[in-house]
């Protein structure tokens, strides 16, 4: 094998990885499950960079280009899922918010002064 083939396109098992990584990544996030996504996003990244290393061999571009455009597809709706989540949490986070406010003034209003009248 020559120096120049070593250098050229990873191979076609780091195209599957890749795409199995990104569906365990949705699946992960559909969870709810953040810590499993950061490690699955880690290993992820690190395939990326495996690909991308490496000078794809023209052959590969039509499996490459095929991977990475799912790859896209799939990542566009992780960040719909993840914008509807924040959103989600946001909702949830004024919801309490609103909810202390609440206990604070009826706390306060039930706590009148002795001798005070109604």
């Amino acid at each position: 094998m020559s120096a120049l083939a070593s250098e050229v396109a990873a191979p076609p098992e780091a195209h599957a990885e890749l795409l199995r990584l990104t569906g365990e990544l949705k699946v992960a996030l559909e969870r709810g499950d953040w810590g499993a996504a950061a490690e699955l996003e880690l290993a992820r990244r690190g395939v990326v960079e495996e690909i991308f290393d490496r000078r794809p061999a023209d052959a590969a571009l039509p499996a490459l280009t095929a991977a990475l455009r799912e790859v896209v597809r799939i990542n566009d709706e992780l960040i719909g899922l993840a914008e509807h989540r924040r959103r989600a949490l946001a909702r949830e986070i004024d919801l309490l918010s609103v909810g202390r406010e609440a206990r604070r003034r009826y706390a306060g209003a039930t706590r009148a002064p002795r001798g005070a009248r109604p």
